[in-house]
């Protein structure tokens, strides 16, 4: 009798199973990775928001100019500048260390309802 190489029906169908289950697990991470870049994405874009408005209130001295715009930002909702998040807010209030020091809260508001907040302190030069 003459030995034949090659693989069996069983061993063939326990490796199609093997690989089915493989490629399903695969399959499911590309869904939470399409998830975790739109992710990034909104918090790249709250993080630049709040990064120009720190930079145009870090470039204010605070007085006259710095008041209006806490006066015009303070607590107000803006206007989103692209779909990835619906506006934003800020708030100011004094530090107890000393008064010409201010603890300014930006608060980005984002489409599905969770919020990025970003703090900063801003003093007179």
């Amino acid at each position: 009798m003459r030995r034949r190489d090659g693989f069996t029906l069983l061993e063939v169908l326990i490796a199609l199973a093997l690989l089915t289950v493989g490629i399903v697990a695969a399959m499911q991470l590309f869904p939470y990775s399409l998830r975790q870049t739109r992710a990034a994405a909104e918090r790249t874009a709250a993080a630049h928001l709040a990064d120009s408005q720190i930079s145009r209130l870090r470039a204010m001295d605070i007085g006259q100019h710095f008041n209006q715009w806490l006066i015009a930002n303070t607590g107000q909702q803006a206007d989103a500048a692209n779909d990835l998040y619906s506006g934003w807010s800020a708030t100011a209030q004094r530090t107890g260390i000393n008064t010409d020091t201010y603890r300014v809260t930006f608060s980005v508001q984002m489409l599905d309802g969770r919020r990025e907040n970003f703090v900063t302190y801003i003093t007179r030069r």
